[in-house]
């Protein structure tokens, strides 16, 4: 009898790290201390009742079970579409990957400011652009993206081709000022960069601040119905751009 060899996984996937709140959990958890943790985006409140109900009428209709539009069931973008234009997709995580392929080539770089958001990191890495992340700073007293060092990584030579940013920022919960987005899609555009921002958290602001949004051809909004909603188990999330669709040129 042959023995059989086991193929190995992609170079990309080998070298994605592995989601790092298990890992820190697990390790606590040997540790036998009992701790309370604040690491994972979970809302605890159900979906609205008025929420399952749709969906519980919904799931015996013919659309919601046969092959559906690409872009997502017409209904739903009619009325996500008072907001922007958009395209529906399994959750914000798979919002940002089908962002990432549909716009970067390997080699094109990609800022992310640390501390960054965890999936953002490995979808970059499982896309097989790891190695061309370029790492932004942070401003050591309010952990806003500093806008000094991303104009000057912008007006290189051979910039990079996006800019990611998280507002409100997951993991830090800093809220962007409409000022900050409007500096960061203006040095963008100069650049011919991507500016890619996850809403995730849009309805996650106190204390008199506000979440904005920002438009041009250059940028592209993301948005989850996960938190807010609490339909996380759901992945429902959604592309916001300008035209719709990426433009061809």
């Amino acid at each position: 009898a042959c023995t059989a060899k086991v193929p190995a996984i992609s170079k990309r996937m080998a070298a994605t790290d592995h989601p790092p709140i298990s890992k820190i959990l697990t390790h606590i958890a040997a540790s036998g201390r009992d701790v309370l943790t604040l690491a994972q985006g979970i809302s605890h409140w159900g979906p609205p009742p008025a929420c399952l109900e749709a969906a519980r009428q919904a799931s015996s209709e013919p659309e919601t079970y046969a092959y559906g539009p690409d872009e997502g069931l017409p209904e739903l973008r009619r009325l996500l579409k008072e907001k922007y234009d958009v395209v529906v997709t399994p959750g914000a995580n798979q919002a940002f990957m089908n962002v990432v392929l549909a716009t970067l080539d390997p080699g094109d770089g990609v800022v992310l400011f640390k501390p960054y958001y965890f999936n953002h990191h490995m979808a970059l890495q499982m896309t097989g652009l790891g190695p061309s992340i370029v790492y932004g700073p942070c401003t050591p007293e309010h952990l806003h993206p500093d806008l000094d060092w991303l104009e000057a990584a912008l007006a290189r030579p051979s910039p990079p081709r996006m800019v990611v940013l998280v507002n409100p920022c997951n993991p830090t919960g800093a809220v962007l000022a409409r000022g900050e987005l409007e500096r960061a899609a203006r040095a963008c555009a100069a650049a011919g960069a991507w500016l890619v921002v996850d809403d995730t958290y849009e309805d996650f602001v106190f204390g008199g601040e506000a979440h904005c949004a920002v438009a041009g051809p250059h940028v592209v909004h993301l948005f989850s119905l996960s938190k807010a909603y609490g339909l996380a188990g759901w992945r429902v999330g959604y592309v916001a751009h300008e035209l719709g669709k990426a433009p061809h040129s």
